[in-house]
């Protein structure tokens, strides 16, 4: 006989499994470049805004933090979809990354024709010598008390939909103290 928290068991393996399948499918579409993208205008800061609420929601009962730093609205022409994806993986990578009752600050910040999407968090930080493998596929740190499992494509799959946006990724990163990792876009 089946319990309930057997049940419960198997059907968040079923999930994790989706999700893993969902991300091979898109890793492989994207390498084979065979995805498309949809660019069209859109309110990127709302878009953001909405995500981390979201994901606010989500991760409400670890007791972190999420907090949005925005001066401005700004639009961009991109997928939406797409780069929603993005910017929710950079929010689950914090969100594993951080103890509870922590801060995720993310910021929109401004440049000359671009905008940087920031997000900080205050975790272990990764060593200077990992920061060029963390893009890599399956590259996953086991965190036993990771909020939200991922399946180790999270940020490859980052750096593929910013790549097809002719935009940037990249991480800065303290060992001990966080880090925070972003990407930039033409802004419209």
């Amino acid at each position: 006989e089946v319990t309930t928290d057997q049940t419960q068991i198997i059907m968040d393996e079923v999930q994790h499994l989706s999700k893993l399948v969902a991300d091979v499918l898109d890793i492989s579409s994207m390498e084979s470049g065979m995805m498309q993208i949809h660019p069209a205008r859109y309110n990127l800061t709302e878009s953001l805004a909405a995500t981390i609420e979201r994901t606010a929601a989500l991760v409400s009962p670890t007791g972190l933090r999420l907090k949005f730093e925005a001066d401005s609205d700004v639009f961009v022409i991109a997928d939406e979809i797409k780069i929603t994806q993005a910017f929710y993986n950079l929010l689950i990578n914090a969100t594993n990354h951080s103890k509870q009752g922590d801060s995720i600050v993310i910021r929109q910040v401004l440049k000359d024709k671009t905008v940087r999407v920031e997000v900080e968090d205050h975790g272990e930080g990764i060593a200077p010598e990992e920061t060029t493998h963390i893009w890599t596929r399956y590259n996953k740190t086991n965190k036993a008390d990771q909020k939200l499992p991922g399946t180790g494509l999270g940020l490859s799959i980052v750096k593929k939909i910013v790549e097809l946006h002719n935009g940037m990724c990249g991480v800065e990163s303290d060992l001990g103290s966080g880090s925070t990792f972003w990407f930039e876009l033409d802004r419209d």
